[in-house]
């Protein structure tokens, strides 16, 4: 299913406020106000999530990538993810051999997780991905996912080998 951000944020928008509506539980806790069910003790708070905010991160990282910025990319990630691909090893990969060249991301996806983190999921021409958006010391950071850094795990040369073997590789 294919939906625009706007159609997401507004949605998201709906739900909370919904949520937020909705009164609290008559009579005291642990008293029953319908006889044989006890009344919920505790109400449960909307996810209050920036969902704006976050997009704009990941938007950010794919107009970097399509821009074939990799090392303003790679910025945006969160700290693990740099952990597990080294700068150089993203950057030198996508400069050699960068997959789909100019085309454009498509948000297929938006789901928040709870205050921290957002998933999204994605196409790009044929291909569907997974990433999320992570909120860390106030700044969302984007997360590309397991799929995309395993591709980078044993270095450059062997990405590029593999891409070039795949046909996923420009000439």
């Amino acid at each position: 299913m294919r939906r625009s951000t706007a159609s997401v944020l507004v949605g998201v928008a709906a739900l909370t406020l919904v949520a937020g509506c909705t009164p609290p539980p008559t009579g005291s806790p642990g008293t029953p106000s319908v006889p044989g069910v006890d009344t919920p003790t505790e109400t449960r708070e909307p996810i209050q999530v920036n969902v704006a905010e976050a997009l704009d991160v990941a938007q950010q990282e794919f107009d970097l990538i399509v821009g074939g910025d990799w090392s303003g990319a790679w910025q945006l990630w969160t700290a693990e993810a740099q952990q597990s691909v080294p700068e150089n090893v993203f950057v030198e990969t996508n400069e050699a051999c960068p997959v789909q060249d100019g085309v454009e991301f498509q948000l297929q996806e938006v789901t928040p997780v709870d205050e921290t983190a957002v998933d999204l999921t994605w196409r790009r021409d044929d291909t569907v991905g997974n990433s999320s958006l992570r909120l860390v010391q106030d700044t969302w950071r984007f997360d590309p996912g397991g799929g995309v850094l395993v591709e980078y795990a044993s270095g450059a040369a062997d990405a590029i080998e593999k891409r070039r073997a795949a046909g996923n590789c420009p000439s």
